[in-house]
């Protein structure tokens, strides 16, 4: 049977990397009003560069006897190659959206939107997915037709869903929030990255969407090394959730970098009383100085 604790855990990862994303992004685009533009956009290029494009290369690269060999006696170099990857393909996506497909889209609440759409697409495809399945193998297994099930599949693949049995059964169930807490990591990191690539675009300082792309791979470095089974998950996850922690601080600090959009008057006079008022949110949403959450 699969214990109350692990079906709270599932859920809990299911609502971190389905519902979050999808409530953010609704009360960003009602507060701050930056279009829906961005959030598709953002979506779009993590499913054509990371889905398609890097998976294609990675099936090239990978499929080759010689280099998967090499891969296989040097883990650095295997790191190494799948976290600059993964740096190289989604900056240079955001770069070429922020340079050709938004360039009247400059302002802070524009980068983020983006970095919603495109983690928030990556939380739901990679690991929303992946959760629903497990909720229903678990319902399945205690109503007691998980048996009934398998028994009437192949046998590699049955033997595949026994194995994912036997972990939602034997496996400490605080495990299954993980996932959860990676994505709500990894949603801060995205949005840090996008604000980062877009104020190069914008400063035409390209040394920062270099700087994005190494910081990618930087992050991705240790997962690959946990995935190999050198490092232990728990232990990522905790230093990813550092790293979301600093993205976070950056997010907020990071609207100062971006000015006053020029037709958006600095303040507004008050013909009733001759003083001089500064707009409110809604008259000039994405200033500097003003909160993501207000």
């Amino acid at each position: 049977m699969v214990g109350t604790l692990t079906f709270i855990a599932l859920f809990f990862s299911l609502a971190c990397s389905l519902v979050f994303p999808v409530v953010l992004c609704i009360v960003f685009l009602r507060k701050q009003r930056p279009g829906f533009i961005p959030v598709l956009l953002g979506m779009g290029v993590f499913i054509l560069f990371v889905l398609v494009l890097e998976s294609l290369m990675h099936n090239l690269v990978l499929t080759n006897p010689g280099i998967s060999d090499f891969f296989g006696k040097n883990i650095w170099a295997y790191a190494l190659y799948g976290g600059l990857a993964a740096g190289i393909f989604e900056e240079t996506g955001r770069f070429l959206v922020f340079r050709f497909l938004m360039k009247k889209k400059t302002e802070w609440k524009h980068g983020v939107a983006y970095g919603i759409g495109h983690g928030g697409i990556e939380a739901i495809l990679l690991v929303a997915l992946s959760f629903v399945n497990l909720i229903v193998y678990a319902i399945l297994i205690n109503t007691g037709n998980f048996d009934a099930m398998t028994a009437a599949l192949p046998k590699t693949t049955a033997d595949a869903l026994i194995a994912v049995k036997d972990s939602l059964v034997g496996e400490v169930w605080w495990t299954y929030t993980l996932g959860g807490i990676e994505r709500l990591s990894t949603m801060a990191i995205q949005i840090a990255l996008s604000i980062l690539v877009l104020y190069s675009v914008v400063q035409k300082k390209y040394l920062y969407f270099v700087l994005a792309i190494l910081l990618h791979a930087a992050i991705d470095i240790p997962a690959v090394f946990a995935q190999k089974g050198y490092i232990d998950t728990t232990v990522v996850e905790i230093v990813i959730a550092a790293i979301a922690l600093a993205a976070l601080c950056f997010i907020l600090w990071s609207r100062k970098l971006f000015p006053i959009p020029e037709n958006v008057p600095a303040t507004v006079a008050n013909p009733a009383s001759g003083s001089v008022i500064a707009p409110d949110s809604e008259a000039a949403p994405g200033r500097p100085g003003d909160s993501a959450n207000s």
